[in-house]
This record gives structure tokens, C-alpha cells and sequence, in this order.
């Protein structure tokens, strides 16, 4: 009965701290739908942080609201318009199926169009025929037929009283032409004199921001940018004692006090933690005793799970830039000169690394001149590996 549930994009059983956000998203979607201009999300963070729990939440709000939702994620610099069209293809066939052929057509045949242009190789069917729709989404150039396959989607769920979200996660990694062409669609739709209920949801790192803008210069005023982080300390306290609570367990004062020295309101961390300290618990209490028994057991997960494979994947010049940021700084953000003095080199000699490091998601660049790793802890981690 253990509650507690480490994991990437895992929904914690206590979605402490993060209610605000997933109110203010309900509004926009209310406010959409009452036809007024609402200005589309996009969430930021360091890995760990939450990002994927809270996309995910705003799926499950727009799917309660009956609206159609598309989720991505961009991997690598590559394949997000065939994902695209293939999540976009299983969300037409469950709304053909619930509202119906004729609340579709236009959309089923603007998705044809713009399916036949990013897939030739494509075969997605819908149990009946669908003709392209001429004229729409078939220009061969990305940034009109995104809007026009959009402006589509918008109408048909305006019709019904609805909306369309798209969510993509990992945005970071989306190609700048893709990036583009998602930019110049929302901020046409939105300039509407009749806006259409189209929102988009995107998640990432921290440098996210800074990719939209040098995708189009106006990206950072399309979107309403919200930094997710660590934890307040009473949500953090109550995503791991409200869980226990419920199955009859409490955590006493001095083993919260504990848990937040090692997690430091990092959500991975407190999941982490709170799972082996209740397999340490020997009664209906969790003690700092069984968070002392717990810490070392995280931490090798922690290690394993969030640290290990990033650092493996680093070369040894790339190692040795990462271990002069850990001390230079720690996990604080270091400055490139310091960096690179540290290891005896120029700015310009390391810029290869860096540039490296920063495609990896294993840095990025929170003000220029500035390093910070990703993930939060990465420097003791660092450390401990050059010890």
C-alpha cells in the first residue's frame, strides 16, 4: 500500500503545491470557450520539478471539458510533425466517434491535406472515405497549413462548445522551423476579431523560453510563461504526509524536518524518499529514524535514476567542464570565464563542450555568460564521481 510513486511524469498521489496553476489553466479554458482571446501556456523547469504531472493535469481538465487534446513530445530535434499527425489522427477517430462525421468533415479533410504533405508515406484511415479538402492545409508551406489545419480544429470545437488543446512536452527539442511554425499559428489565431477556442499547453527546460524566441522574436509575448520549482516547504510536507494520512500512517514532526533537508522540495526527491521510508516504517509512524534508513536507499536511486545515464553520456572533455562548474558554483549558476579558468582554457576553447553539453539537456544558459545544470543536485553528484 505504499503510496508513494517516484517516476517520470508518475502522478504523485498528493498534487501538493501546484493547485493555483491547475485553477487559473481551468479559467483560460472557460474563458476560451466563452469566446474571449486567452493567451496560451508554457511551463519551464529544471528536470524533477514536476513539469509532465502538471502537462498531464491540464490534459485531464480539457478532457473533463470534453475538449480535444493532443499530446507530444518532441525528442531529439526530430519527428514531431509525423507524431503530430499520428496523435492527431487517434484524437479525429474518437471525436468522429463521439460527435459525429458531419461536426468533423472540414477537419477530417484538412487533415488529409496536411497528412499527405508531412507523410506522403502516411495511410490514416477513419473507416469511411475522406477527400482531401482543397484549398486548405495544402500549400506545401508548414506555417500556413499548421494555422489552416488549426483554424479547422478551432471552428469545429467552437461549434460544439468546446475547444482544442495541444500539449507538448520536451519542447526544448522541437526543430526551430517546427518551433516557427507553431508560433505564427497561434499568434494568427489568436489575432482573430472572432478567436477560436485553439490553446496550446508546452512544457520544458529552463532555456525554453529563449529556444521560442529564436524561433520568432514575438514568442515572448505570445505565451504566458509560468517557472515551475521546488516545492514551498508546506507542500512539500504535505505531499508526503496527506498520502499516509489516508491509510492511517502520520509522519511525525522531526521526520518531515528531515526529509526536507535531502529533497529541498523537489518533488522526484520527496516521492523518492517517501517510498523507502515507508518500507523502513516498522508501525502506523514514519520517524527520522526511518528517513535516516531511507536517505542513503534514495540516494542511490536518485543516482541511478536521474544522474548516472546523463553523466555517462558525457565525454571526458565534457565531464571536466561539468565537474569545474560543481566547483565553481555547486548547483548555483556559474559564470563561463570562471568555468573555463578553472580547467585552464579560454571561453572560446570550451564553447564546443558547452554548446555539447547544453544539446545533451544537461546545461543551460540561465543569463549570458551563465552555466547551470538541468537537474537539481547534479553537482554533488559530480563530485562524488571525481572524488
Amino acid at each position: 500500500m505504499n503510496p508513494y510513486q517516484p517516476g517520470a511524469g508518475l502522478r504523485p498521489p498528493e498534487l501538493a503545491g501546484r493547485e493555483q496553476a491547475i485553477d487559473l489553466f481551468d479559467i483560460g479554458l472557460r474563458r476560451a470557450e466563452a469566446g474571449f482571446a486567452e493567451r496560451s501556456g508554457v511551463l519551464y523547469g529544471l528536470r524533477g520539478v514536476g513539469k509532465t504531472v502538471l502537462l498531464n493535469e491540464f490534459g485531464r481538465v480539457a478532457d473533463e471539458r470534453r475538449w480535444l487534446t493532443i499530446k507530444l513530445e518532441a525528442v531529439n530535434k526530430e519527428g514531431l510533425l509525423p507524431n503530430l499527425t499520428a496523435e492527431l489522427h487517434r484524437t479525429l477517430r474518437i471525436a468522429t466517434r463521439t460527435h459525429g462525421r458531419d461536426a468533423m468533415r472540414k477537419v477530417l479533410g484538412a487533415f488529409k491535406s496536411f497528412s499527405m504533405a508531412v507523410d506522403a508515406n502516411g495511410a490514416y484511415g477513419f473507416g469511411f472515405d475522406v477527400a482531401p479538402e482543397a484549398g486548405v492545409a495544402d500549400t506545401g508551406n508548414l506555417d500556413v497549413d499548421l494555422r489552416e489545419l488549426l483554424q479547422q480544429l478551432g471552428i469545429a470545437t467552437r461549434d460544439l462548445g468546446i475547444g482544442t488543446l495541444l500539449m507538448i512536452d520536451e519542447m526544448q527539442e522541437a526543430p526551430k522551423a517546427t518551433l516557427q511554425a507553431i508560433n505564427t499559428a497561434i499568434h494568427g489565431l489568436g489575432q482573430d476579431t472572432d478567436p477560436l477556442p485553439v490553446l496550446l499547453a508546452g512544457a520544458g527546460l529552463p532555456s525554453l523560453p529563449g529556444v521560442l524566441s529564436q524561433a520568432t522574436s514575438y514568442a515572448e509575448r505570445l505565451y504566458d510563461y509560468s517557472e515551475i520549482g521546488a516545492l514551498a516547504p508546506a507542500d512539500a510536507d504535505a505531499a508526503l504526509a496527506v498520502p499516509a494520512r489516508v491509510r492511517g500512517v502520520e509522519w511525525t514532526e522531526d521526520a518531515l524536518a528531515d526529509a526536507a533537508d535531502f529533497s529541498h522540495g523537489y518533488p522526484y526527491f520527496i516521492q523518492t524518499l517517501g517510498k523507502h521510508a515507508w518500507n523502513a516504517a516498522t508501525d502506523r509512524r514514519v520517524t527520522a529514524e526511518d528517513v535516516s534508513i531511507a536517505r542513503d536507499r534514495a540516494r542511490a536511486d536518485v543516482d541511478s535514476g536521474l544522474y548516472r545515464a546523463r553523466w555517462q553520456r558525457a565525454s571526458a572533455q565534457q565531464r571536466q567542464l561539468l565537474q569545474a562548474m560543481a566547483e565553481c558554483a555547486g548547483d548555483a549558476p556559474a559564470s563561463v570565464g570562471e568555468v573555463a579558468a578553472r580547467i585552464g582554457r579560454t571561453t572560446g576553447q570550451i564553447s564546443v563542450p558547452r554548446r555539447e553539453l547544453m544539446d545533451k539537456g544537461l546545461i543551460y544558459s540561465p543569463a549570458w555568460g551563465m552555466l547551470a545544470f538541468t537537474v537539481p543536485g547534479m553537482d554533488d553528484y559530480v563530485l562524488r564521481q571525481v572524488d
